[in-house]
């Protein structure tokens, strides 16, 4: 009897010691992935908020890990209190009220940061003027193939300049000049995030010029250059198998400043990097200057070069419209963009560098991978 009690107090030790091994340490930080283990473990978002709060942590906020965490299923709510985590850390003060309105989608003050849409849904996207308020478009777009429906997340475009001439679009991705640009466009957008602590750059980095100036020397000499719309991320998070034929509804109504009338969906191919993870939305050559141009004269889409699929629109009402690829789509990167149904169409400058209004149609797409 005694030798079975030796044993048994023996065993217990043996477990209290695994159990104490196998144990996180108390103080070690919380990181991304640990973020993504409680969400996976269908934790509520307050506990998970709660205990960001309350622990020290070590969170990557680069474009590299927010995409990571949309992908994983991350809410904005979530990963608001991840940024004012590392604010915090990091000694930045912001105010409660612009981060809050940002990430619920209300209208009310926000930073100057850039813009987008909240990882939670398709709420309103804001512009890129300092202290502007978010103009009420919820736009969608569905995915149907068989008898399943997605709604694809929204991207917006980070938009760079380059000297290579815009010929096409597989040989921008092989430009190292652009692949320095557009990393230096992600490092923008990354360290506005961190100052701002605002949600609303969650999906959308670095949108609109806030990289164009400055990257190179040659673009006040040169009377023209090329500016590159790309995505950051080198994969869509919603994929379909190829050789299939889907069907794309895009409800676009209701963007002040907009006639919805004047725009249609269409399918682009993208073409990926070589060098590093961003996907090539399209390009157009125009004079260094037309980016900071007021006046709505610029006709971006009549030279504009992107692998557009050969489909067919249905107009199902203003800014309702489905559009339809005329073969199955291969394997590749494509997205759904917003486009002008007149290739002579004018913009602004100033509105597509601030990515508002029509500019703000134009810049943003809905990705998908086909495999």
């Amino acid at each position: 009897m005694r030798s079975k009690s030796i044993v048994l107090v023996l065993l217990l030790m043996l477990v209290s010691v695994g159990l104490v091994k196998a144990a996180p340490p108390a103080d070690k930080p919380l990181t991304n992935q640990d973020v993504i283990s409680m969400v996976k473990s269908l934790l509520p978002d307050s506990v998970i908020i709660s205990s960001i709060k309350t622990n020290d942590t070590d969170f990557d906020i680069s474009a590299t890990g927010l995409i990571a965490l949309k992908k994983a299923g991350v809410t904005a709510k979530i990963m608001e209190a991840m940024l004012d985590a590392v604010n915090k850390k990091n000694g930045v003060n912001v105010p409660a009220a612009a981060t809050t309105s940002a990430a619920q989608g209300q209208a009310g003050p926000v930073s100057s940061a850039p813009a987008g849409i909240p990882v939670s849904g398709f709420t309103s996207p804001t512009g890129g003027a300092p202290m502007g308020f978010q103009p009420a478009w919820q736009p969608t777009v569905l995915a149907a193939l068989g008898g399943t429906k997605t709604n694809l997340a929204a991207e917006a475009t980070q938009i760079v300049q380059t000297k290579s001439k815009a010929t096409s679009l597989s040989a921008l991705a092989a430009d190292q000049a652009l692949d320095q640009a557009l990393q230096v466009g992600a490092q923008t957008a990354q360290q506005a995030l961190l100052k701002s602590g605002s949600t609303m750059a969650l999906t959308a980095i670095n949108p609109g010029f806030a990289v164009v100036s400055g990257i190179m020397a040659y673009r006040a000499k040169q009377a023209k250059i090329t500016y590159v719309w790309a995505l950051n991320g080198g994969s869509a998070g919603s994929t379909m198998a190829s050789n299939n034929l889907p069907t794309f509804e895009a409800n676009y109504a209701g963007l002040p400043g907009v006639n919805a009338d004047q725009f249609e969906p269409v399918i682009v191919k993208l073409s990926p990097t070589p060098q590093s993870n961003f996907r090539l939305v399209g390009a157009t050559e125009a004079a260094s200057a037309a980016a900071q141009d007021k006046q709505q004269d610029w006709p971006i889409y009549s030279s504009f070069v992107e692998d557009r699929v050969s489909s067919k629109v249905d107009k199902l009402g203003s800014g309702h419209a489905r559009v339809t690829p005329a073969a199955a789509l291969g394997p590749g990167e494509y997205a759904i963009a917003l486009r002008p149904t007149d290739k002579s169409h004018k913009f602004s400058g100033e509105e597509v560098g601030k990515n508002q209004a029509e500019g703000l149609l134009f810049n943003y797409t809905w990705p998908f991978s086909v495999k």
